[in-house]
Formats: C-alpha cells, structure tokens, sequence
C-alpha cells in the first residue's frame, strides 16, 4: 500500500500583524463595520502563539479501559509581544481611562476600579512568505487575561505582553482561522 503524502505542505514561518477594536456585536457585524473598528497595534517581537486546550473527559471500564473520551472544557490563547508604544493600547488590555491634555501635553491612564475586562475583536495577519496568501486568526470575542508588565532595559526595547483569551460565541465558536490561496 502506497501512502500519499502532500507535495506542497507549506512550512509557515515569521509574524504578522494585530488588530484590536471593540465590534459591537461581533457575531452578526459584516466586514466592513469590523475592519472600521479596527487598529494595528504595532509591529510584534518575537512572533505570536495562538492555543487550542481542550479539557478531555474520559470514561474508563474496569475490564476494557478507555471507552470514549469527550471534551468537558476548551481554551483558545492568544499570545505576542508589541514593540511600539502607545498609552492608548493600554485601556484594550486592562478596565482603564484614557484622558488628554491639550493644554499641558499630558495623556493619563487611569487603570482598574471598572470591575470587568475589556472585550475586543481580535485579528492577526500572517502573510505567507512565498506571498501565495494570508493565515487570518479572527477571535471576536477577545480579554486580555494576563494583564501586563513593562520592562525599562537599556539593552532591549520596551515590549508589552499581550495575553488574550477567547470567550464563546453563541454558537460555540472561539476562534476562526482563514487560509486564502491563489485561485487555481
């Protein structure tokens, strides 16, 4: 027996792009209205992680072990390190304010004391490097869980940990990834 095999695997390498943006109603939003909300956040150091995790159940006979194994939990994380600065990014990662100054040049925020998280439209755009099409990550409903630390370091440049983790749709989804391809 032959066993085929795909002759044109891809081997995906390098980073992308993220956007973040609050979507009102994420579910039902057509492009147009998602790509309106939407920012880039900056370039990436480092790449970026995305994390399936499923919880698994398994029912065991004490004569025939394993009999089914079914899932009772499922996680998708998000996970990269930004480069660029900006303070503003800060109020998509933590339940903050943002006020401005114009009189005295100040932008000031004020984090915690909201009581919940942000919840952001995320998107990240890997661009295939033979330039044969895109791997798209769409995670509409997104909250940073992990929150966020800087670290001032004379040898490296200042890069912020963004950790995003997925809440479900009302169909169940947590995360959509689109290939696209040349047309054949």
């Amino acid at each position: 027996m032959a066993l085929d095999y795909q002759a044109e695997n891809q081997i995906i390498l390098g980073s992308g792009e993220l956007y973040l943006g609050v979507v009102a109603n994420p579910e039902t939003a057509d492009e147009a209205t998602i790509e309106a909300a939407l920012k880039n956040i900056g370039a990436i150091e480092s790449g970026a992680t995305l994390e399936y995790k499923p919880s698994i159940k398994e029912i065991e006979s004490a004569n025939r072990g394993t009999l089914k194994r079914f899932i009772t939990k499922e996680e998708v994380n998000f996970d990269c390190g930004i480069l660029h600065w900006l303070v503003d990014n800060l109020a998509l990662l933590a339940p903050a304010t943002v006020t401005t100054d114009a009189t005295s040049g100040t932008k000031t925020v004020k984090i915690g004391g909201k009581g919940s998280l942000p919840v952001n439209y995320l998107r990240f755009v890997h661009t295939k490097k033979d330039g044969s099409g895109t791997i798209t990550v769409n995670i509409l409903k997104a909250q940073n869980t992990n929150g966020f630390s800087f670290a001032f370091d004379k040898e490296k440049p200042l890069s912020i940990g963004y950790q995003f983790s997925a809440l479900a749709t009302s169909d169940g989804t947590l995360v959509e990834i689109v290939e696209t391809f040349p047309e054949v």
